[in-house]
């Protein structure tokens, strides 16, 4: 079975030769094809790529040049469509394999050709292995499981160490989006809605690298969310185009991803840019929490939790901080998706924010009284079920 791996390359002098060792080290080499894709470096990655692969013998490779630079999903998108193998390997130019990593990840294709082939991966320099894979080894058939555990974050969103049936991706129109960062959050969703089988080999067959250099990891916190925007967007025109219906998973990464994202910006005291992109995350909502809850697509926790979406900007605003502190930090349980809590827990808060018992005292005195009641707190897998009582939080201020 022939493998062809995409490798692009912009500016990687001190990484390309190791990554290109660990692919000539592998097993299967006389099986495969090395693409690289020259995306107008001004550095010296391709002349030592090319000088490295010259001294390989038995290398079946190729180096193909780009007029100007794209950016990673062009150098992606060449290489997929130079790509003349059953199944294709994206790998970033700045990591490596580890030892029989193809060997390992081609293992289940022998019984059966999957759509997808998911590793784990350790991090450079400090080798941890992923946490980002929690899905046991094994077959997950059908393209709802597919997406289900995509959604609830049961495998990662990067589209290196994965392998991927060529034809599979080709006949769905699977490229990348050009001219636009977090291109991967895009792409592995379209995967995960499309592929009818994925294999998890659970062992590391990915080293990531991590360097301050890197266009992620120096980018700043409000330009990273602004891409988000974007991406989001490009979702929702996805599942517009392909007449999907927002089920459970499509909500989860839709909805779930954007409060993850907006928490975040809480948890880091970032209240300027919570309040630049609140209002954008505000207007992508194309499903009401209401209309889902009725359809049975979302529990009544996920309603609890998005209901700013049914109040006028402003006031969704606060609900989301004041849902925010009393899930995340009086509580300080980590959440995922929503939260849990039994009403009892009233009485153990260590403080009391000023600015929300303001605000919620401004809420109530113009007439708008939020009580949702109190029902048992529940455990649901991973995540958490919350039930909101601001009325009984007035009263117990005053």
């Amino acid at each position: 079975m022939k493998l062809s791996i995409i490798i692009p390359v912009y500016h990687v002098e001190p990484y390309i030769v190791r990554c290109l060792q660990s692919v000539v080290a592998q097993k299967n080499g006389s099986n495969m094809e090395v693409i690289l894709v020259d995306d107008c470096g001004t550095d010296n990655s391709i002349a030592l790529a090319t000088e490295f692969l010259a001294g390989c013998k038995g290398i079946n490779y190729q180096i193909l040049h780009h007029a100007q630079n794209g950016g990673l999903s062009a150098a992606r998108n060449t290489g997929l469509k130079a790509a003349t193998g059953e199944y294709v390997y994206f790998l970033d130019s700045d990591d490596a394999l580890t030892e029989d990593a193809l060997a390992k990840l081609m293992k289940p294709l022998e019984d059966q050709h999957h759509d997808l082939v998911v590793g784990d991966y350790v991090t450079h320099p400090n080798p941890v292995t992923s946490s980002m894979l929690i899905l046991p080894e094994g077959l997950v058939m059908g393209q709802e499981n597919i997406l289900q555990t995509y959604a609830i974050g049961k495998w990662y969103v990067m589209a290196w160490n994965k392998l991927c049936r060529r034809e599979f991706l080709m006949e769905n129109n699977l490229f990348f989006e050009e001219g636009l960062l977090h291109e991967d959050v895009i792409w592995t969703f379209k995967v995960a809605c499309k592929a009818a089988s994925m294999y998890v080999v659970k062992q590391p067959t990915y080293i990531y690298s991590i360097r301050e250099a890197s266009i992620m990891t120096g980018m700043s916190i409000d330009k990273d969310v602004s891409i988000y925007v974007k991406a989001f967007d490009k979702i929702a025109d996805f599942i517009q185009n392909e007449h999907r219906e927002y089920g459970q998973s499509e909500y989860s990464i839709f909805q779930g991803k954007r409060v993850g994202i907006l928490y975040s910006l809480l948890q880091k005291g970032e209240l300027a840019l919570f309040e630049k992109y609140y209002p954008m995350f505000y207007k992508q909502c194309y499903v009401s929490p209401w209309k889902a809850y009725q359809q049975h697509v979302i529990s009544k926790g996920y309603l609890i939790r998005d209901m700013h979406y049914l109040l006028p900007v402003t006031l969704g605003k606060w609900y989301m901080r004041l849902f925010y502190a009393m899930c995340y930090k009086w509580r300080g349980k980590k959440i995922e998706g929503a939260v849990v809590g039994d009403g009892s827990w009233l009485d153990g808060m260590m403080e009391e924010p000023t600015w929300l018992w303001n605000r919620l005292q401004s809420v109530v005195v113009s007439g708008l009284v939020i009580n949702i009641g109190q029902e048992s707190s529940r455990r649901c897998g991973c995540s958490y079920h919350f039930v909101i009582r601001t009325e009984a939080l007035y009263q117990k201020r005053r």
